[in-house]
């Protein structure tokens, strides 16, 4: 694979994970009018009883599928997941972009809240817009924390799954977010706390989360959200039911994606992973940006189309 290599200004992961997610956030939307214009909204009621929202592009024939998950605290719309799907679908391919259970503004379609451990819910989405693609050949892709999800859905279901920068390790992930970067804990914290407000507006009478406004960590806040509105008996095994080290992924054909520069996922969380994973090491990168440009394009759009031609096959007209 050719090495990811940005421009001399570019090439520092803090430079690269702002640029990738706060830069490209005005602009992606305009650059991509015309393809969101062409989208549908799907929402679908999986056999679990959730109710989760897709945005679909979708060729005039038949093409094979790929469904892009958001990381944590994203949306069908974050720049990184719209500038993917964009590219994919130039490319040929059929899209989904989907949102997790209270993400993207759809705090109301569930009264039950999101965790990180839905896998479910979301695997079974996954299969509900495979099978909704025909008899053409569907795969999974996802960001960070959705890297996470995209792994557990191949587990699941033997779909083919592409990880950009996902979190395997959750515990050492939310130390890297509390003890790194202020920003990122600033980042992280605030727009979790402003879901809690949207999910609290939307079930007025289920939720009252005036004791989690107050909270300035991220484990704080993790504590308190598993201890007064979950079912886990507690944090670790809450961080357990998605812990994706170890031999968790023994027999899982997947492919990571990740940067050794990246300042939210350290990158010793991929050093013993079974060999059934394919770790594609970048040096440089950031948080899944690969910005390669100036003008802010993704190198990551153009990795994600050659795994899915590798994995999915021609996108080209049946």
């Amino acid at each position: 694979m050719t090495e990811f290599k940005p421009p001399f200004l570019l090439d520092n992961g803090h430079i690269q994970t702002v640029l990738g997610s706060t830069g490209r956030k005005w602009l992606m939307p305009r650059r991509e009018a015309a393809f969101i214009a062409d989208e549908i909204t799907l929402d679908i009621e999986v056999p679990d009883g959730a109710v989760l929202r897709a945005k679909i592009n979708e060729h005039d024939d038949a093409r094979p599928l790929v469904v892009l998950i958001h990381g944590w605290l994203g949306h069908d719309g974050s720049s990184y997941v719209l500038s993917a799907a964009a590219h994919l679908y130039r490319s040929g391919f059929n899209t989904a972009r989907i949102n997790l259970r209270d993400h993207g503004g759809t705090e109301t379609l569930n009264p039950g809240m999101y965790h990180s451990a839905l896998t479910t819910e979301i695997a079974e989405l996954a299969e509900a817009l495979a099978e909704r693609n025909g008899d053409e050949p569907a795969g999974v892709m996802g960001y960070s924390l959705g890297g996470n999800f995209a792994l557990r859905v191949a587990r699941a279901t033997a779909l083919p799954a592409l990880a950009i920068c996902p979190a395997v390790d959750p515990v050492r992930t939310m130390y890297q977010i509390d003890h790194g970067s202020p920003i990122y804990k600033h980042y992280f914290l605030d727009k979790w706390q402003r879901s809690l407000a949207a999910k609290q507006a939307a079930f007025p009478d289920l939720y009252d989360f005036t004791r989690a406004y107050q909270l300035r960590s991220v484990a704080a806040l993790t504590d308190y959200f598993v201890r007064y509105h979950s079912e886990f008996e507690n944090t670790r095994v809450y961080f357990d039911a998605y812990d994706l080290s170890g031999d968790a992924l023994e027999g899982v054909q997947a492919t990571i994606l990740m940067a050794e520069d990246d300042p939210v996922i350290p990158a010793e969380q991929f050093q013993k992973l079974p060999p059934s994973i394919h770790v594609e090491r970048m040096h440089g990168g950031g948080h899944g940006s690969f910005v390669k440009d100036f003008r802010l394009n993704s190198w990551c759009d153009g990795y994600a189309e050659r795994w899915a031609t590798t994995f999915l096959g021609s996108a080209s007209a049946a």
